[in-house]
Order: C-alpha cells, then structure tokens, then sequence
C-alpha cells in the first residue's frame, strides 16, 4: 500500500472524533512496518438429509382404505421414497405417509366400545360426599355446632334473671311518708304531721331476691337444639347414604376413550420423518499478524475468487492455492455426517487486501490494519490520550472535584475512549455531587426546624394580624382552647418534612446538569428548599389572615385523629401477635 494512501487512511480515523489534540496525526507518523497481507476465508457449507420411519394411529372414522402392500416397518426402506429435492440451503422437517401401510384395529383400550371407565368413580357412577365424607347421618349441625343445645335467648345463656328495679340488690331506695314530731314555737307544744323521707327499703318487685332462676331453661342458660333435637349431628341433605353422582360421567360410570375418541377403532399407519439441515463451517488462510483482526471484524469480500457447489465435494479443491486447498479439504472431511447423507454441498473462497501497518509518533510505536481504505487502529495515540484523560478523571472524582470530572469524562466520549468505563464513572460523580446537593438540603431543612419554626410560633402567638372574623379563635376568654400557633407550627413542621424527601428525590436528576463549581450543586440544594420552606410559612400566614385558621386546627385535629387510630390498631395487632406467639409457648 502507498505510504501517502496510508497517511490519508490515518488521517480520516482521525477525523471521526473530536475532541482530542491528534487530529490528522497521520502526516506525522513515521512509517515502519507497510506489509500487505491477502486474506482467504475458506467457507463449505453443505445440505444434509435425514430420515427415520415410525408407526402412527388417529381414529377411524370409516373412510376407504387403499390395499395394504406394507406389514411391518422392516419392510420399508425409507430411502427408497423419491422425494423432491431443495433447491437452495433450508432447514425444514416434513412428515411423508407411506401408502399401502394403513390398517384398521379395534382400540385396545375400550375393546372397540369407545367408552372406558370413569376414573374419578372407577366406573360407579358415584363418589363421595365432600360435605360428610360419607358418614351421611352424622354431619355436624350448623345452628348448635355440635353441642348439641343453644344459649337461652330468655335469659341470654345467664340461668337467671337479675330485677331490673334493684339491679340485682334486693334493696332499694324510695320516698316513704312518716310521721314526725317538732315543736311549734307559737303553740309551745310538740306538733305532729307527715313528712316524704328517702329511705332504703326492701325490693316490692323481687321481694329482696334480686334476681331469680330463668323459668325458659330451667336454670341450666341453654335449650335444647330444636334442628338436631340435642344429639348435635344431622342427616346430610347433599348426599344418598354418603354418595353423590360423579360430576365427570353424570351418573353413566364410563367416559369418551381418549384414545380412539369415542369411535372405538383406530387407524395404524407407518410415515417417514424427513429432516433437512444446513451447515456451514468456514476458516482463514492469512497472516498471522491479521488472523486476531479479520475474526474480529465482519469485512467486506468484494471480490469472489473461487466458488463451486456439488452433490459432493472432493478432495482436490482450489488447487491454485495449497494452503486454501488444504483449508477447504479439512472442511469438508469435518463435514461428514454421522447419519443421513448429503444432498449438495458448495465451497466458497473469498479474497480481500488487508495491510499490517506499525509506525511511530513522538517517540511511542503503534500498529493497526488497512482494509479497503479504512484504517482500523489495533492502539492509537488517540486512545492512549482518552485512557489518560479516563483516568484523570477518575482521580478527580476522588479527591471531590466530580463536577470537573463531568466535563474530562465528556470530551473523553468525544474522542472514542472506553464507553463502558466512561458510564460508569459519570454516574459515580454524579452519585457524589447528588450526595452534595443533598447535604445542602438537610442544611437548609435542619435551619428550618431549628429557626423558623419557633419565629412563626412567636408570630402567632403574640403578633398574629388576624382578620376580624376569625377572633373567636384568638379571645381571651379561651386562651385555653387557643391552639393556634400550635397546629399551625406543627402543619408548617409536616410541610418542611415532605419538601425534605421532595427535595432529596430530585437531587440525584439535578446532578446531571454540569455547574463549573461542586458548591453551586450545594448552594442549589440549599437555597431551594429555604425558598420552598419560606414561601410555605407565607402560604400559612396568609391563610391566617384571610380568616381561615380555624381550617388548620380543624386539619391538624383530622391528623391526631388519624394517627391516634394508627397507634390503636398497631397495638392491637402487637398485643394479638404476642398472645400468638405465648400461645405456641
């Protein structure tokens, strides 16, 4: 190859990225090595066939058979069936009928009846009950569960009756008239006369008892169940004496044969199974310098040297060239199949110019390769640059300038470094500025919690500009129903924990935009949550003067109410999963 074509071929290589300081370095290389080495793929494809012969049933259904020429699979020679050739490389399986081979053959698994017995009844007509298992005059009753008696409704299981005017005492406590005497000042004599005095008594309704024994059940708090009349099990009402009629045969005991269908004869007959596949096994005759580079490479062959297709192909091949005649010969004798045989089979040499190129520049030695006009480089200065730059980076983003790295990585992209590695420490140093911009966050959220929380409790409890409809929430007469600046400090406090998680799920994306300093990606994260933070204590404020306080001590009230139900229930559930776990115990 001519050096000035090598230089131009170097040259566009270079010119396919950007970004790196070797643009049309190839009029400064020195030129060592300019070997053109021919490569040959050597490639034989061939086209096997296969058969095998086996015997096949379906259903009889009464249509006409030929005469029957074929009494067992001995007497077929699969081979012997002409068969249309392919008339390019397929792979395709078919399935041929060999004719005079059917017969007809009562099913071996009804007895030619088409019906077979049912296996879920095997042939009853009838299965278990399912409800009671087959002890049919014993099925558990529902209404008593079994006990056998019911709780009193009288008394309500109790066996007594407690006075519902002494509540079960025997005493009572009623307004009696007596007699008393005082003295009359006027009279200056003792009087007489009835007085209305409260005194404890006993019960008029029980007579003192305070309860009594329940007449419905004699004492005992249940009856008798009136369903199973005490004893606690009943008849089945699903069953006949523990049976039911199967629901596969509906009573018939047998079922269709699966295997003749219900026609109760089937059909035998013997077919060939046709197999066709292609192979194509292929190889390089070329330097060994270029060997590693065209496997890699899917070059083009422009130019067809050698090709011939043959039923079978022989040993002498391409004799023009021994090591090529040599290549195919191995190929095909590796084609041999170990059984079927082979229809057709094609040998194909492909001839392409590929150019061993090894040059200096700046004191450093490179190689790569020429194929049709286009250098492939095997290392470059190109990609030695990018690797230095992938590393650079890469010791930046340890000792904490990732932003920097961000913008090192990109022009290492623009310039064909290692793609893989390039990903994966962009998303390490945004990782890492994410992490910044995260930490600004918690700084602002932490300000918040610590400085305007108690400024905007102060506001609204002493320097509150509330409207004139809303006073009643602020009247003296009720400061201690006042839970305004409370519920409104701790709404606020809600708010700057949802902007806190809000905030941190986005830093991650916000990390992806490239600043030339690392704070600003924490003076973003900063400032705005404060602004956030800030603009929410203004929404408050505002709401409270337009007359709407009483809405956030009606919200918060809503919340306590939600999370004092969330306790319950989650002591509940602990206190049933200890007794769970006592119990196993």
């Amino acid at each position: 190859m001519k050096v000035n074509e090598l230089r131009r071929a170097i040259n566009e290589y270079s010119r396919e990225t950007s970004a790196h300081p070797y643009t049309d370095y190839g009029d400064k290389v020195t030129v060592r090595v300019n070997d053109d080495c021919p490569v040959q793929e050597c490639r034989v494809t061939t086209q096997y066939e296969d058969r095998d012969k086996k015997s096949v049933s379906r259903p009889y259904r009464g249509w006409n058979l030929a005469p029957r020429k074929y009494f067992s699979l001995d007497d077929i020679d699969e081979w012997d069936f002409k068969l249309r050739l392919p008339d390019d490389f397929i792979d395709k399986k078919t399935v041929v009928n060999v004719d005079g081979s059917a017969y007809v053959k009562e099913c071996s698994s009804c007895n030619g009846s088409g019906k077979v017995a049912c296996s879920s009844c095997l042939g009853k007509g009838k299965t278990l009950c399912k409800r009671c298992n087959g002890d049919y005059s014993h099925l558990s009753c529902s209404h008593c569960g079994g006990s056998g008696h019911n709780s009193c409704p009288s008394c309500g299981g109790k066996g007594e009756h407690v006075c519902s005017k002494c509540k079960g005492t025997g005493r009572t406590v009623e307004n009696v008239s007596v007699w008393k005497n005082h003295w009359d000042y006027n009279l200056k004599k003792y009087v007489g006369g009835y007085e209305w005095e409260l005194k404890e008594m006993t019960c008029s309704a029980c007579g003192g008892k305070g309860r009594w024994r329940c007449n419905n059940c004699g004492g005992t708090g249940h009856l008798e169940c009136r369903y199973c009349d005490g004893r606690g099990y009943v008849t089945c009402p699903d069953c006949n004496k523990g049976y039911v009629t199967c629901e596969i045969c509906r009573g018939d005991g047998k079922i269709t044969c699966r295997v003749c269908e219900g026609a109760g004869k089937n059909e035998f007959s013997y077919v060939v199974d046709r197999s066709l596949s292609k192979d194509t096994r292929k190889t390089y005759v070329c330097d060994k310098r270029v060997r590693g580079f065209v496997e890699e490479y899917e070059l083009d062959y422009p130019d067809i040297q050698f090709r011939e297709r043959r039923d079978h192909l022989g040993e002498d091949l391409f004799t023009e060239d021994v090591r090529c005649s040599s290549s195919l010969s191995k190929l095909v004798s590796r084609s041999e199949p170990d059984s079927g045989v082979i229809l057709f089979q094609e040998a194909l040499v492909r001839r392409v110019m590929v150019t061993y190129v090894e040059y200096e520049l700046d004191g450093s030695s490179y190689t790569g390769y020429v194929c049709n006009g286009v250098f492939y480089p095997e290392n470059s200065p190109i990609d030695e640059w990018a690797a230095g730059v992938i590393d650079n980076a890469e010791k930046k983003i340890r000792r904490g300038s990732s932003a920097e790295s961000l913008k090192i990585l990109k022009s290492a992209e623009q310039a064909g470094g290692d793609s893989r590695l390039i990903a994966d420490l962009r998303a390490l140093a945004r990782k890492k500025l994410g992490n910044l911009q995260d930490a600004g966050v918690s700084v602002g959220f932490w300000l918040t919690i610590l400085f305007l929380s108690p400024v905007l409790f102060n506001f609204y409890s002493k320097f509150n500009p509330v409207a004139p409809w809303a006073i009643v929430t602020n009247n003296p007469n009720w400061r201690f129903l006042n839970f305004l600046p409370l519920c409104q400090t701790l709404i606020f406090l809600g708010i700057a924990v949802v902007l806190r998680f809000i905030f941190s799920s986005i830093a991650s994306d916000g990390a992806r935009k490239n600043y030339s300093s690392i704070w600003i990606y924490f003076a973003k994260g900063f400032v705005g949550y404060m602004l956030a933070a800030v603009a929410s204590m203004a929404v408050l404020v505002l709401l409270n003067y337009l007359g709407l306080s009483i809405l956030t001590t009606f919200i918060l009230g809503l919340i306590l109410i939600v999370v004092i139900g969330v306790i319950a229930i989650a002591h509940l559930i602990i206190k049933w999963i200890v007794q769970l776990i006592a119990g196993l115990f």
